[in-house]
């Protein structure tokens, strides 16, 4: 039986204190997907449209909340106790949608800028790497400039299981998933190759293509 399935829900505390609900993206979280990108600062949206963007479009909206779960997964992190006036806070998202093969697929994490430094990345990958095993996934790729020499520097260090082609000047690299449990502790420094990939993206070390950008816009 699976653990991530439309009656999960998770209760956590981040490091800070802030109480949070994590559960399946649905229909109806459309206004709150909205809201919480307008809040996004230029940078985090730059990073995920490697160009400028102030909202979603309804298309986008209905391609990243009408889903099925199985082939395109999404988890959202919505701050408990709301704003104080009944109005629900969306504080992450995590997502993958799996290839053509179904044991690869895309992955992608978006945390709000006021949540960023508690854990909540951390946590959301966790649970998307668990929820991708439960639907047969067993590695996540992402793909970067191939003339990105640090990056292929640091995978060597990091994942030397790794996959990577080349082709065009883009770098695909597949990292296996890593053997965690749906209800996963968070540690303060998780290892593994995909938790490093995380770091990097985080500190801007990584020249994403534009594949990124059709991720979200497909």
């Amino acid at each position: 039986m699976r653990h991530f399935t439309t009656d999960y829900v998770e209760r956590v505390t981040l490091r800070d204190g802030t109480p949070v609900r994590i559960r399946l993206l649905a229909p109806e979280d459309k206004v709150l997907l909205a809201s919480g990108f307008s809040k996004l600062s230029a940078e985090s949206r730059y990073a995920r449209f490697l160009g400028p963007k102030t909202a979603l479009d309804e298309h986008e909206l209905r391609y990243l909340t009408e889903i099925d779960h199985e082939d395109h997964f999404a988890l959202g992190a919505i701050r408990e106790e709301g704003d104080g006036h009944g109005e629900p806070i969306g504080l992450g998202i995590a997502r993958f949608i799996k290839l053509t093969d179904g044991k690869t697929a895309e992955a992608a994490i978006v945390v709000a800028d006021e949540a960023q430094g508690r854990g909540l990345g951390r946590l959301l990958l966790l649970r998307l790497c668990a929820a991708a095993a439960e639907r047969g996934v067993e590695r996540f790729r992402c793909e970067v400039l191939g003339s990105n020499t640090a990056m292929a520097g640091l995978l060597a260090q990091i994942s030397p299981e790794r996959t990577i082609e080349v082709e065009d000047g883009v770098m695909s690299i597949d990292l296996p998933l890593p053997n965690v449990t749906p209800a996963e502790p968070l540690v303060e420094n998780p290892q593994g190759p995909v938790y490093e990939m995380l770091r990097a993206a985080a500190q801007n070390l990584i020249d994403w293509t534009a594949s990124v950008k059709k991720f979200w816009r497909r």
